[in-house]
C-alpha cells in the first residue's frame, strides 16, 4: 500500500518537486505554463501516481512552501523561545528566505504571497494576544486588522524586491528599514509642496 508516510510515497513526491523546481527555475518557465504531463515525463510516473500526491503544479509548490513555512515556524519559536525580541524574529525570518532565495524568488514572482510572512505575523499576533489594540496603539480592533492585512501585503512586497535585487542587504539591514517604516516619527503623511 503506497501511503503518504512510507519512503516509496516520500520518494515519489521528492521526484515530483525536483522536476516543477527544475521546470521553473532551470527552464525559466512560468508555472502557468508547466504540465502535468512533462512534470510526469521528468519524474518518470504516470499521472494517475502525480494525481494520487497533488491536485495540480501549483499544488506542488503550494505544498513545498508549507513545508518551508513550518520549517521557519520551528525556528521562529525557538529564536522566541530564547527570550529574543521580535527585531530577532524578523532578522530570523529574512534568514530563513535568503537561505532558500532560489525558491522563494521564483515562489514570490508567481504566487500571490508568501507563507514565510504569515508564520511571522501569527507569531506576532501570538505573542501580543494579552495587549489591547489600544496598548498597541490601535484605535479598534478593525484598524488592527487593516494593519495586519498591509504589514503582510508590505512585507511581501518587501521580499519580492529584496531577493529580485539578489538580497544586497544583510536580514539585520533589512530588519533596520522595517524598523524604519514603523518608526512613528515618520513624517510622509506630514509632507506637501
Amino acid at each position: 500500500m503506497n501511503t503518504k508516510n512510507n519512503q516509496r510515497a516520500k520518494d515519489t513526491s521528492e521526484r515530483i518537486v525536483r522536476a516543477v523546481y527544475r521546470a521553473i527555475t532551470e527552464e525559466k518557465k512560468p508555472l502557468s505554463r508547466v504540465t502535468v504531463r512533462e512534470i510526469c515525463q521528468e519524474a518518470a510516473i504516470n499521472r494517475s501516481t502525480f494525481y494520487a500526491h497533488y491536485q495540480d503544479v501549483y499544488d506542488v509548490v503550494e505544498q513545498v512552501e508549507k513545508t518551508m513555512s513550518e520549517r521557519l515556524t520551528t525556528t521562529a519559536l525557538e529564536t522566541l523561545d530564547r527570550a529574543a525580541s521580535i527585531r530577532d524574529l524578523f532578522e530570523r525570518v529574512f534568514e530563513f528566505v535568503r537561505d532558500y532565495q532560489a525558491f522563494y524568488a521564483v515562489y514570490l514572482q508567481q504566487m500571490h504571497r508568501a507563507g514565510v510572512i504569515g508564520v511571522a505575523w501569527d507569531l506576532l499576533r501570538e505573542r501580543t494576544s494579552q495587549l489591547s489594540h489600544e496598548q498597541l496603539g490601535y484605535h479598534s480592533r478593525e484598524e488592527m486588522e487593516y494593519a495586519g492585512i498591509f504589514f503582510i501585503n508590505g512585507m511581501t512586497a518587501m521580499l519580492r524586491h529584496w531577493l529580485e535585487t539578489g538580497c544586497r542587504e544583510t536580514p539585520r539591514e533589512l530588519v533596520e528599514i522595517l524598523t524604519r517604516q514603523y518608526t512613528p516619527d515618520r513624517s510622509l503623511f506630514e509632507w506637501s509642496r
